[in-house]
This record gives C-alpha cells, structure tokens and sequence, in this order.
C-alpha cells in the first residue's frame, strides 16, 4: 500500500450508492461458491440498493458504519449495531472491503473504528458476527485478529440456500483497539 492514508467517515444516507456497490463487489468475490452464481450475477446492485436504503433511513442512535476511503476513492466498509446481544455485545453486521484492497490493513482499521465506537458507546464489552463457513479468508482474518468461532448455525441466504456460517466473537475489545500510532485512519 502507498503513504496515502486511509480515511473513515461515518456512512449516511448520501453514500447509499457507494456502499451498495462496495457490497456487490464484495459478496461477488468473496461469496463465490457460497452463493449461487446466478444470484450474484444478477441484479444485485439493486438489491443492495433497497437493502441498504431501508438501514440507512431507518439507522438509529445505536448503528453506526465507516466508509473507507484510499487515495480518496471508497474501497470498503463497515455497519453495526451496539449492544445487539445480552451475550455477545456490538454486532457487525456488515464488513466489506473491495478484492483490490484486501491485505493492506484496510479492514483491521476498519474493524479498530468500530472496536473504538463500541468500546466508547457499548453497554457490552464485546463484539460478534456472522460469517459464512465457506468464506475461509475472511475467518482467518477474523481468527487472526482474536475472534473466536463460538456458535455455529444455519442461516437462509439471500439467494434462498440454507447455508452454514459461524458466530465469530470477540469477548472483550482489547485487541482491536486502534493503537495511537501514525498511520491511523483519520476519522471523520
């Protein structure tokens, strides 16, 4: 990755656009073979495009997402929601990151912007989500970074499969908390 740092901005409805194609991208990379090819190969922007509309006008106080930004072009983002669980704590609902900027420490900052609001905002210590069993990059990243595969379950996929997927958690954010060092994303 070049010195150009990677900035954050909290997600509103003006990056509807933009987040849903971030997540076309995503899920036609990463959910390949997990997915049906003709879900993914269809009209999924549009599907995304209502998905995301319907969170975003109807986000509350507890949600909240970053929208990641390199060399000021958006390459991923992330969306939860504090305090989801009794159990498990903050939900991240959603972390995508474009296939071109995966393994650049993109997604840990991310991942740190959200450990940073839960562990200021949260009643919980801890934070979890869902992952599908297939996707084995992304729950080694998850493993790497500290989670641990707590739950499995099945869960109906958008393109009507039953699919397997784990919960990943994270008892306590420690791990994840951004070190103050340079290079951190700026937030906006």
């Amino acid at each position: 990755m070049n010195q150009t740092p990677v900035t954050l901005h909290a997600i509103s409805v003006a990056d509807l656009e933009t987040v849903a194609a971030l997540h076309c991208a995503s899920w036609r990379s990463a959910y390949r073979g997990i997915l049906s090819d003709a879900y993914l190969d269809g009209d999924l922007f549009t599907e995304r495009l209502e998905a995301w509309h319907l969170k975003l006008a109807m986000m509350t106080d507890r949600q909240f997402g970053w929208l990641a930004r390199h060399d000021g072009e958006p390459v991923g983002f992330a969306f939860a929601s504090l305090d989801d669980d009794l159990t498990w704590g903050t939900l991240l609902d959603n972390l995508h990151l474009l296939p071109s900027h995966q393994g650049m420490g993109i997604g840990r900052s991310v991942l740190a912007a959200v450990a940073k609001v839960a562990h200021a905002h949260a009643s919980h210590p801890g934070l979890f989500l869902w992952c599908y069993d297939q996707n084995t990059s992304a729950r080694a990243f998850y493993e790497h970074l500290g989670a641990t595969a707590v739950e499995q379950n099945r869960f109906d996929a958008p393109d009507g499969q039953s699919v397997p997927d784990w919960r990943y958690a994270w008892r306590t954010l420690d791990r994840l908390l951004p070190a103050t060092e340079p290079g951190q994303p700026e937030l906006a």
